[in-house]
């Protein structure tokens, strides 16, 4: 009784440690995924809106780095995990997107100190995501301003106040730079709370949507019946037969081959031809690209 005790001890220490272990693979592939995530919204999509000079960049790029922190503090609790994170990013941002600002990298370093301090432990998740998001755009767009400040001085400020009141031919003065830069940040921080409070929520969220593709899995692998199958092939045979009507009589009014049988009006043609598209890319083009990628990717399996 003794030995089987211990087996079964053995047993189900050696599950327990297999477990552990697929969850911490399973954890570090997805650490990986969210640092990738991270990287695209830092490098990609920040170094465009650099590039283009878009005003409320800290409101897209600040949000995509809150959304991706909290997720990696919900799915890797580890001491040091999001500064390690952080360096990595700072690394591809570096090398994908050489011309971004160096403010963009002291925000990307601020969001990485402020995700590990906040979220020093998984205890206070929701408060610590509506702190993390509002504190982190509201660094956005004060550093913008600060930036400003900094580089054209307090004379900038006195010339837009100016150019305004002169516009609108006020004989009072109203300092309009301080209104606009009210709303601003004002702006900020609305959005970091509704950031804040989207993903506090996020982890719950995903797992439902786990669970709903699971339950949708399950369901496709129960055969359909004769019915369904049946309606599906007719709503597919009867798009398909709709699309190579229009395309004949779409042919036959371009290159006038007799009276034309379409109507006339700009406005039903422009919807008859996005839908001879929309069609002929579910019927031609899209089979026809997927088959193609399919092969391209088997060669490079």
């Amino acid at each position: 009784l003794k030995v089987a005790q211990m087996r079964q001890r053995r047993a189900s220490g050696r599950a327990a440690e297999h477990s552990i272990f697929e969850m911490l693979l399973m954890n570090k592939q997805l650490y990986y995924r969210l640092i990738a995530l991270w990287v695209l919204s830092e490098a990609m999509l920040g170094g465009i809106i650099h590039g283009l000079h878009i005003p409320v960049s800290g409101l897209l790029v600040g949000s995509c780095a809150v959304v991706c922190i909290c997720l990696l503090a919900w799915y890797v609790p580890v001491r040091g995990a999001i500064l390690k994170a952080t360096i990595l990013v700072a690394i591809f941002k570096m090398m994908l997107s050489p011309q971004s600002p160096p403010m963009a990298y002291a925000a990307v370093f601020f969001q990485g100190f402020l995700g590990e301090m906040l979220f020093h432990r998984r205890r206070h998740f929701a408060a610590a995501c509506m702190a993390m998001a509002v504190l982190t755009l509201l660094e956005s767009g004060l550093q913008r301003i600060a930036v400003l400040t900094i580089i054209y001085g307090n004379d900038l400020w006195t010339v837009i106040n100016g150019f305004i009141n002169k516009l609108t031919g006020q004989q009072n003065s109203t300092n309009y730079v301080l209104l606009i830069g009210s709303g601003y940040v004002l702006l900020h921080l609305l959005t970091g709370v509704l950031v804040g409070w989207w993903v506090a929520r996020l982890p719950a969220q995903v797992e439902s949507w786990r669970l709903e593709k699971r339950l949708v899995q399950a369901a496709d692998q129960l055969p359909q019946t004769p019915i369904v199958a049946r309606r599906r092939r007719f709503i597919r045979t009867a798009m398909l037969i709709i699309w190579i009507l229009l395309v004949a009589l779409y042919a036959q009014a371009y290159f006038h081959i007799g009276p034309p049988l379409l109507p006339s009006h700009i406005s039903l043609r422009i919807i008859l031809r996005s839908l001879i598209i929309v069609l002929g890319w579910i019927f031609v083009v899209g089979p026809l690209i997927k088959q193609l990628l399919y092969r391209w990717l088997q060669q490079r399996k």
